[in-house]
């Protein structure tokens, strides 16, 4: 007795798969990104030109290939990858990746350092997915994958430089202060020299200047007070502040200006430096000029103020 069985809707549907498959190979190939596909199995049914360029793996030699075959291109041995947490979610495989971007119920996104893509350590960008058939089974898994090494690179310089910028900042700012307390130190240094030199000007000379004042005729009287004025622009900071606030001021002009602050009389100015009233009297124009001052500044409340 022979039985016979009517298979044609059986073959129609696994011709129909293989059309359906290799279909999906075509646009497959085509994509932009790196990408391999592999079946419920774990058998590769897609390797694109994208990752032949990738991983100089000819498709012939991957495609039909199980046991992690596809691991050996980026790993240099037979392991899981992305494309495997998908079908069969491993915690252990994920805990190696750099970083999981993002995970939603059928989507991974990752980032991981592999060692040896062409001989050479590479970061790779890469999403992976679940395939479903008509009914909503799982009947594979596509991963696509990118080469971002050269932007990680980029950004671990990146890194690398700003950490470094932020050291020197620091030894900068650490040299400012370090600088501050010197000049402070030297500040007063300073102060402590001059308040000496004061103190024995004072105390050294302008007493026997002041005697001599009472021993010597009129005119050499004149030239006493100009020692004693000279002596005490010396030791007053005075005229170096005016001097140096207003550098386009000729000597002549401090010396008047210093006498005005002391408040000498255009006369008593006039005998001190040797000169005549109205001398002084254009002195007292051209500081006036310089300091911008209108007719109603008095000239030596102003010149009192810059000490």
């Amino acid at each position: 007795m022979t039985t016979k069985m009517d298979i044609t809707e059986h073959k129609q549907a696994e011709e129909a798969l293989r059309e359906s498959e290799s279909r999906l190979a075509d646009i497959i190939d085509f994509l932009p990104d790196a990408t391999l596909v592999i079946d419920a199995e774990g058998k590769v049914i897609a390797w694109n030109r994208a990752i032949e360029e990738m991983t100089g793996v000819r498709a012939e030699a991957m495609l039909g290939k199980g046991n992690y075959e596809y691991g050996l291109p980026f790993y240099g041995k037979r392991r899981p990858i992305m494309i495997d947490l998908v079908l069969k979610p491993n915690k252990k495989i994920e805990r190696s990746y750099y970083s999981i971007l993002e995970r939603q119920k059928d989507l991974l996104i990752v980032e991981i350092w592999v060692p040896c893509l062409k001989g050479r350590r590479a970061f790779l960008w890469g999403k992976a997915s679940p395939l479903y058939d008509s009914k909503g089974n799982i009947i594979g898994a596509i991963e696509s994958i990118r080469d971002i090494t050269e932007r990680k690179q980029a950004e671990e310089a990146l890194r690398k430089r700003e950490e470094d910028l932020s050291v020197k900042t620091q030894e900068l700012e650490d040299l400012n202060t370090a600088l501050r307390v010197l000049l402070k130190q030297r500040d007063e240094d300073r102060n402590e020299l001059e308040e000496k030199i004061l103190s024995n000007v004072k105390s050294l000379i302008l007493p026997y200047v002041e005697r001599l004042r009472y021993h010597t005729d009129p005119k050499g009287i004149s030239y006493v007070n100009v020692l004693e004025s000279n002596l005490k622009d010396i030791i007053s900071p005075f005229a170096q502040k005016l001097s140096v606030k207003y550098l386009d001021f000729t000597n002549r002009e401090v010396q008047v200006a210093n006498l005005i602050k002391e408040g000498r009389t255009t006369k008593e100015i006039a005998e001190l430096l040797n000169v005549s009233d109205s001398a002084v009297n254009v002195y007292r124009y051209h500081i006036r000029q310089k300091l911008s001052l209108s007719k109603k500044n008095n000239l030596r409340s102003y010149l009192l103020s810059l000490i």
